[in-house]
């Protein structure tokens, strides 16, 4: 076949994602899957605002939220269904609730669809990869399908092909971790009359835990331990799982069983995200216990850092320094999430009375603790990425501290009005590329005057907090951020904010440390280099 840009190998939602934002960049994507149509079964259930900002950018974001239960919380159960705790996220910063509950089929649909009209993707379904190499130039992969064997060359391949990876074991690359020694049984609920309230629910019953979890539309998840000498063929059985659902269904009938499997968790990272011009995304980079809901937010945060720093290079500007930085940045975040998942279910897969009694006494006490308490009932143990050890440029001593605290975290998104007084997101005036957003009461728009930025392609945005300052001034649009949620107040002096594709902040700056910031930037982006 031709060559592309990108072989993407897994139509899953991570792999969708990354087909889509890199040929909405521009990239040729040939995209292989073994499956010929969308997944139509339950899997993930928790979706984070990144994943809701990362689904806008593709367009998908409000059909998504109005299959999905907004602004959901959890809560925690101990011995004889006493409540231990109950938590709700920081609220967002990004403009989109902090945590939901979703159905995953519906989040593939809509993902397969776009993918399948996008003029940018081959999309060979039912193509089953049976082999890849490299070369120092690109990769070739082999698959066989109903039309015979065939073969897709490019220049990159992104690996987002589950936790069983043909592509990860091609690399040759380990997964490293461990197995969860206890089972469960995930079961999926239709027609579940009533609403619940928006928690997720944590019952820690000492005898056999279970969770759940509600959805919208008559959707109902439960979860429940499953104990050593317990046969899954029995347990899994039409007639145990009626019985385990009917106390949260008193009128279920089998019909309504969406689906009920067993499931062990996993807690493991692939030793390496790279191997050559190879990457791997999602389960096929790490596998983590569901109990905090990260794992497909997690592999969608893969999509979107993997995908634009590709387009990078693919356009010339990136360097391998930059593709290294997918590793450290993603890995690290990853392998935080894979302890706080494991920590998560430690607390609700306790069993026996004393082990139970055990738990709900610490729990109690350190939650006595004012700062303990907020910390545990804001959930601020889920902490968000923080990339200031990958493509960050450290603040020099003459920016605001306020301001230099944003590098490295996700930029916030308030409602910004422009000349007409129109109000619409940030993002819808970021673009899909670099901006500079440019603060201060002083500014003229003459910072950030090197040419470095107009060959990075940088959008110009500067904020104000004067509802009479919005206007449009050449290539460079004034908005009002009334809030001042950026348009912070008191600056001394003028500052810009570089902002990566993937609406994290890479630097910020002044007039006197914008060149300093352009020479560290050039290691990982350089335009200068082709102009």
């Amino acid at each position: 076949m031709d060559d592309f840009d990108v072989a993407v190998v897994g139509a899953g939602p991570v792999g969708l994602t990354a087909a889509l934002l890199l040929a909405d960049g521009g990239a040729r994507v040939a995209l292989l899957e073994t499956a010929k149509a969308p997944m139509d079964l339950p899997r993930a259930i928790s979706i984070a605002d990144e994943t809701f900002r990362t689904m806008d950018r593709l367009g998908l974001a409000e059909a998504l939220k109005a299959e999905s239960l907004l602004g959901t919380g959890s809560r925690y159960f101990g011995l004889n269904d006493r409540p231990l705790a109950s938590s709700t996220p920081v609220p967002s910063r990004i403009g989109h609730p902090a945590k939901s509950q979703f159905d995953q089929p519906v989040l593939e649909e809509l993902l397969w669809n776009k993918a399948r009209d996008h003029q940018g993707i081959e999309f060979l379904a039912g193509a089953q990869v049976n082999s890849v190499s490299q070369k120092a130039d690109g990769v070739t992969v082999g698959f066989d399908s109903d039309a015979g064997a065939g073969t897709v060359t490019a220049s990159w391949l992104v690996g987002a092909d589950g936790g069983r990876s043909f592509v990860r074991e091609s690399l040759g690359i380990d997964l490293v971790g461990s197995t969860q020694q206890e089972r469960w049984i995930v079961v999926d609920l239709l027609n579940v009359p009533g609403a619940r309230e928006p928690f997720a629910e944590f019952h820690g019953n000492g005898t056999r835990p279970y969770v759940l979890v509600p959805g919208i539309k008559g959707r109902l998840r439960l979860e429940f331990m499953l104990f050593d000498h317990e046969d899954p063929d029995v347990m899994t059985a039409p007639e145990k799982i009626l019985e385990l659902s009917r106390p949260f269904h008193p009128e279920l009938r089998t019909e309504d069983v969406r689906r009920a499997v067993v499931y062990v968790a996993h807690q493991r990272l692939a030793r390496t995200y790279r191997s050559g011009r190879a990457f791997l995304i999602g389960d096929a980079a790490h596998l983590m216990p569901p109990f905090s809901g990260q794992g497909l937010n997690a592999g969608l945060r893969d999509a979107l850092n993997l995908s634009w720093k590709l387009l990078e290079v693919l356009r010339g500007v990136g360097t391998d320094r930059l593709l290294s930085t997918y590793e450290s940045e993603r890995r690290t975040h990853a392998a935080k999430m894979v302890k706080v998942s494991r920590r998560t279910g430690a607390v609700v897969m306790a069993v026996g009375a004393f082990r139970t009694n055990l738990r709900d006494i610490a729990f109690r006490t350190v939650s006595l603790i004012p700062a303990v308490h907020r910390y545990l009932g804001s959930m601020r143990f889920i902490t968000p990425p923080d990339y200031r050890n990958g493509v960050a440029i450290k603040a020099a001593r003459d920016v605001d501290r306020r301001l230099a605290a944003w590098v490295g975290l996700a930029l916030s998104q308030p409602g910004l009005a422009d000349e007409d007084g129109s109000v619409a997101p940030l993002d819808s005036h970021l673009g899909s590329g670099w901006a500079l957003i440019t603060l201060g009461a002083g500014s003229t728009g003459t910072i950030a005057g090197n040419q470095f930025w107009s060959l990075l392609g940088a959008r110009r945005i500067t904020l104000t907090g004067n509802s009479h300052s919005a206007r449009r001034n050449g290539d460079e649009q004034v908005l009002v951020d009334a809030g001042r949620v950026l348009a912070l107040p008191g600056l001394a002096t003028t500052h810009t904010v570089l902002v990566r594709p993937d609406r994290y902040v890479a630097a910020v700056f002044t007039d006197h440390s914008e060149m300093a910031v352009i020479n560290k930037l050039r290691s990982y982006v350089d335009p200068l280099s082709r102009s």
